[in-house]
């Protein structure tokens, strides 16, 4: 019979829902390390239980399945409705050091729950995060970061930062491809601050190339 919310089998004793609830976030802080380590196919409600250190039955109890495990992984963070308001906020000048510095405290630890540094994460071994990563630059960076700019071509530069932002995090977490993966922030930001600015304030090519549909990569017609 599963355990009940406030069963604690680590510590064999039978709590109240605050154990419960401790429990709930546990299986779910474990089952984001695996999911993001070895990808949903080769991850097992034991192995993740045996990290939380709790009985795989009460993984079905609060999630039913490892489906609903991942989805809950996938979606227990709110939103980021406007990721680039703050940083805009004292202009746009010295923008990308600003940005570069906010995405590694997002991924390096200072907010390890933010949704889109678990959307990293499991990106990189499966398709499902992966599309919501895009939704989430197509639909919420690009569009934010183009409604406060005065730029036609917005969206495109948009595309372009987080295809840095992106590899960096890569590179540093996945790859572990020295010597980035062991600089520290600021040596990041140093570096990749000038990158992402000039893709702001430089002029992009006129004759960009035509992309699929009639219209240019810049977003205008042809």
């Amino acid at each position: 019979m599963p355990e009940g919310p406030g069963t604690d089998i680590a510590n064999g004793r039978r709590g109240r829902w605050r154990s419960g609830a401790v429990n709930r976030q546990r299986i779910l802080e474990a089952a984001a390390e695996r999911f993001a380590a070895e990808g949903f196919q080769r991850t097992t409600v034991k192995a993740i239980a045996a990290d939380a250190g709790v009985d795989p039955a009460m993984i079905h109890y609060f999630f039913r399945s490892k489906q609903g495990l991942y989805d809950a992984v996938l979606n227990r963070h709110e939103p980021v409705r406007d990721p680039v308001a703050e940083l805009l906020s004292d202009g746009l000048e010295h923008f990308g050091e600003r940005l570069v510095r906010r995405f590694l405290e997002v991924n390096e630890g200072d907010e390890p729950g933010h949704r889109v540094a678990a959307l990293m994460r499991l990106a990189v071994v499966d398709h499902e995060p992966a599309a919501l990563l895009r939704d989430f630059i197509e639909n919420e960076f690009a569009p934010s970061l183009a409604r406060h700019l005065d730029l036609p071509d917005a969206r495109l530069r948009a595309g372009l930062i987080s295809v840095q932002l992106v590899g960096v995090a890569v590179t540093r977490h996945h790859l572990r491809v020295e010597p980035l993966a062991s600089a520290s922030v600021e040596t990041i930001v140093t570096l990749m601050g000038p990158i992402i600015q000039r893709l702001l304030t430089e002029p992009l090519p006129e004759d960009m190339d035509q992309a699929p549909g009639g219209a240019n990569v810049t977003g205008t017609s042809a």
